[in-house]
């Protein structure tokens, strides 16, 4: 019984595993690394996000429906929108900012505009930004030893950060948690001692 157990797990891993590699993902290349941190130089994207209240580990619950309701078809196209990965959640004063990566085939011009008034879409520059990954669930404290850790090998490095941080989510919630991809994302700013 234990064997038909193990079989049936390792075949739902390795199913989530190929499911997630399927997914687009965003675009970067890693312009250099920094003991447990990359240095990323990400590509123009579209954002479709949606701002709530509420504490960290729910907030990201509350904008799930109104955004997965967007890619599925409540839009002015009536269009289906492919997910891709991270999803990506920032704080912003007291509110919590949930955004999904729109697919690279779109523009603005291109992309169904949301029914809905509270998702809201924008265009983001290419940007540098440091990462740093780990894995495991999706708890604050979890992510907040994580962000400690970022935001000390950058202040021991010759990067300067220029925004918050941002949590990115790779996986999607049935994800078992020790399968789960996670990171750290702080955008960074151009200093005499690095070539940005």
């Amino acid at each position: 019984m234990k064997q038909v157990i193990t079989m049936i797990l390792s075949a739902a891993s390795l199913m989530l595993s190929i499911s997630a590699q399927s997914i687009e993902s965003l675009g970067y290349t890693v312009v250099a690394n920094e003991g447990d941190i990359e240095i990323r130089k990400y590509e123009p994207h579209l954002l479709a996000s949606v701002r709530v209240a509420g504490d960290f580990e729910d907030a990201g619950s509350k904008a799930f429906r109104p955004l997965f309701k967007f890619i599925t078809g409540e839009n002015t196209s009536d269009s289906k929108i492919a997910m891709t990965a991270p999803v990506i959640q920032s704080s912003d004063d007291s509110e919590w900012l949930i955004s999904f990566v729109m697919p690279k085939e779109y523009d603005l011009e291109s992309l169904p505009v949301p029914a809905s008034t509270v998702v809201e879409v924008s265009s983001e520059p290419e940007m540098v930004m440091a990462a740093m990954q780990y894995s495991g669930g999706w708890s604050k404290s979890r992510y907040q030893k994580h962000e400690n850790l970022m935001m000390q090998a950058l202040a021991a490095s010759d990067y300067e950060a220029c925004g918050a941080p941002k949590w990115a989510r790779h996986n999607a919630p049935f994800t078992p948690w020790f399968m789960r991809k996670n990171e750290i994302l702080v955008p960074l700013c151009r200093t005499q001692t690095t070539s940005l």
